[in-house]
Order: structure tokens, then C-alpha cells, then sequence
């Protein structure tokens, strides 16, 4: 790792660094009965897929499928910073070799409707609702599109950010076992 001297990149590491010690501040517990509450008609593919990535995160399907739209609101910025991250670490060739590797998730290919109720917590149901909202008004211009359409695309991309993270990283502890901390 290279010596950083640039005292506004100091600056920014030590800001950076406090906040890591003192940590997100805990979420208030609320009753999700009087949560803001959205159907999505989608498929049971996804749904499952969405599942599996939340209980191996440790979140709900419900914690799951927020993420996936608050990142999509964000433009993916988090989800972007990790797998440029994670690519520099075990070098480009590797990685775009573990991605071809990676099966694609194509929402045209899931046959089962299902619906699925998102609780939005109360936090950030206004940053959603808005940013959905500006969303779709400016990409109307491409033809009609809803928020199901878009929240649908929100999470079909959560899902493929999610495998190519967990692909890399396990790259990258497959190649270094000092990742491990054994």
C-alpha cells in the first residue's frame, strides 16, 4: 500500500475512520402494521433468489428487497465501490474470468407470478416513495413504465450485484487464506 500524504486525503481517512468507531446509529423498532406498504407483482424466481441472498446476509426478504431500492436510488454507488474493490484485489483478468463464470439472472426467464408485499420502514419511506417517483418521471421518456417495472429492475439488479460481490469475494478467499483470519 502506498504512503498517503495529501493532507486532505488524511483528513478525509481520519473522518472516515471515526465514523467506522462510532458506527450506524441503531434503527428505531417500529410496529410494521402501520408501515407504508407496496405490492409488487413479480415472480417467485426472484422472490426465492432474493430469500437466499437475505438469509445469507441475515436480513428478511423485507430488509432485502429495501436495500436493493435505496441502492438503486443511489445508482448503485456502494454496490460499485465493492466490486471495483474486489476486482483490484485479485487483478482484472481473474475477475472478469470468475464473472463470465457467473450465471446471468434474466427476469424474462422466470414463469411463476407471485406477489410480494414490501414493508417500507419508517426511516425511509419518503426518500423512496420521492426518489421512485423522480425516477420514473425521468425515464418516461423511454415509454410508459410503473413503479412495479421499476422496483423490479431495482431488485433484478440487486440480485446480479449480490452474486458477482459473493462470486469475487470468494475468489479472493479461495487465492489469499490469510482473508480467512486464521
Amino acid at each position: 500500500m502506498t504512503l498517503v500524504t495529501n493532507p486532505i486525503a488524511l483528513a478525509a481517512l481520519a473522518r472516515a475512520q471515526q465514523a467506522a468507531r462510532i458506527g450506524p446509529p441503531p434503527r428505531a423498532r417500529t410496529d410494521s402494521r402501520t408501515a407504508d406498504k407496496f405490492v409488487i407483482r413479480g415472480y417467485a424466481e426472484l422472490f426465492t433468489e432474493l430469500n437466499g441472498i437475505g438469509l445469507h446476509q441475515g436480513r428478511s426478504s423485507n430488509s432485502e428487497m429495501v436495500a436493493a431500492i435505496l441502492d438503486a436510488l443511489s445508482g448503485h454507488q456502494r454496490s460499485n465501490a465493492l466490486l471495483h474493490i474486489l476486482k483490484s484485489h485479485i487483478g482484472e483478468s481473474i475477475a472478469e474470468r470468475v464473472l463470465t463464470e457467473l450465471p446471468d439472472f434474466d427476469l424474462g426467464a422466470c414463469k411463476t407470478p407471485q406477489k410480494f408485499v414490501i414493508r417500507f420502514p419508517m426511516q425511509v419511506r419518503d426518500a423512496i416513495r420521492d426518489g421512485v417517483a423522480t425516477a420514473i418521471a425521468s425515464e418516461q421518456s423511454t415509454g410508459p413504465y410503473s413503479m412495479n417495472g421499476w422496483v423490479l429492475n431495482a431488485l433484478v439488479g440487486w440480485v446480479k450485484f449480490q452474486r458477482q460481490q459473493y462470486a469475487l469475494l470468494s475468489a479472493a478467499m479461495a487465492m489469499d487464506q490469510t482473508l480467512l483470519g486464521g
